[in-house]
């Protein structure tokens, strides 16, 4: 079963997993239609669905047995990730939450379980763009090389930001406010739509949709806590004035780096925070073209061959790791 399971293409078991993910809680007659249709329509569906099914039941029987019991472990809600590279469905490690400790029991990859009481760590692998679903209904779309430590309790929901870029999805809770914390400001909101950034040097906060209340921990006193609305962008540390938020700014959780006139040289900065291959520029003043289009990020090779033709630069690929850009002689 277990050799089946792993021939069945990525896209089915990410599928599954999801399906699992949305029949947790009482399900609408339409969302069980759907899943019976889908369910019929090849029976690769089926042999997926009873594989992450498996994993779930047996997080639930290890928590009712002895040894769950012994180390007071609850079966945490589920939680549901999905990810550009890593689908949980298809994973195997059951989560299993315990008063002040997480207990692991591996089947094979990770699979995230969250309990609300509890904290927990996640991070995105180069290239990785994933998005989790929290306990409280929330969502994190977690950027490329992002790392963030969660923790939710019957009084409050917190997220420190440590490194990289992440877009939150906040499901209403009057009694709960979220909050995000980066090195020296925190950002709290209710029910909202945002990103915080710490890209740049500077951490970063676009406000997408509702409003966000943001203070300056590290010198509150000059700097008094304010609100942002949908539309503004504010970076911290650049005299934190609030800015329309660019066209394509943001856009990132699709993938897609969206340009309209920007400088080449921040397209490339851009497109090798997600690739080992790097795209070099051979002279200073290419960084100052303007491009305008829409490129995938984790396609370098795309991205240098769409720039060349549009520029008529010539591509040097003599080092592996290396594709160079330069005007053709």
């Amino acid at each position: 079963m277990a050799d089946e399971v792993r021939s069945i293409p990525r896209a089915i078991r990410d599928a599954a997993g999801d399906w699992l993910a949305r029949r947790q809680e009482p399900a609408s007659p339409d969302v069980e239609r759907a899943f019976a249709v889908w369910l019929d329509a090849d029976p690769r569906h089926r042999i997926a669905y009873e594989q992450a099914e498996r994993h779930w039941q047996e997080s639930r029987l290890l928590s009712d047995s002895d040894v769950g019991r012994t180390r007071k472990l609850v079966r945490a809600p589920f939680l549901m990730r999905h990810s550009t590279h890593v689908a949980a469905a298809s994973l195997g490690v059951v989560v299993l939450l315990g008063i002040g400790s997480v207990g692991l029991l591996r089947y094979g990859s990770r699979l995230e379980l969250v309990s609300p009481a509890q904290a927990a760590t996640y991070e995105t692998a180069l290239g990785e763009i994933r998005t989790i679903s929290l306990a409280d209904g929330s969502q994190l779309t977690l950027d490329t090389a992002t790392r963030v430590h969660v923790q939710l309790s019957t009084s409050e929901r917190k997220v420190s930001l440590e490194r990289g870029r992440a877009r939150f999805r906040v499901a209403p809770d009057g009694k709960r406010p979220f909050t995000v914390t980066v090195p020296g400001s925190t950002v709290v909101a209710r029910s909202t739509l945002f990103d915080v950034s710490l890209e740049s040097g500077n951490p970063a906060v676009v406000v997408i949709e509702g409003r966000v209340d943001l203070t300056n921990t590290s010198d509150a006193a000059s700097h008094p806590a304010r609100t942002l609305a949908a539309g503004q962008t504010v970076e911290l540390g650049n005299a934190e004035t609030a800015r329309p938020t660019e066209a394509g700014e943001t856009q990132w959780v699709s993938g897609m780096l969206a340009l309209d006139g920007g400088p080449l040289g921040d397209a490339v900065a851009a497109v090798n925070r997600y690739n080992r291959i790097q795209i070099r520029l051979a002279e200073p003043e290419l960084a100052r073209l303007s491009v305008t289009g829409a490129f995938q990020v984790r396609n370098p090779d795309a991205f240098a061959r769409a720039v060349a033709a549009t520029f008529g630069l010539g591509i040097d690929r003599t080092d592996p790791g290396v594709i160079l850009l330069r005007r053709a002689p």
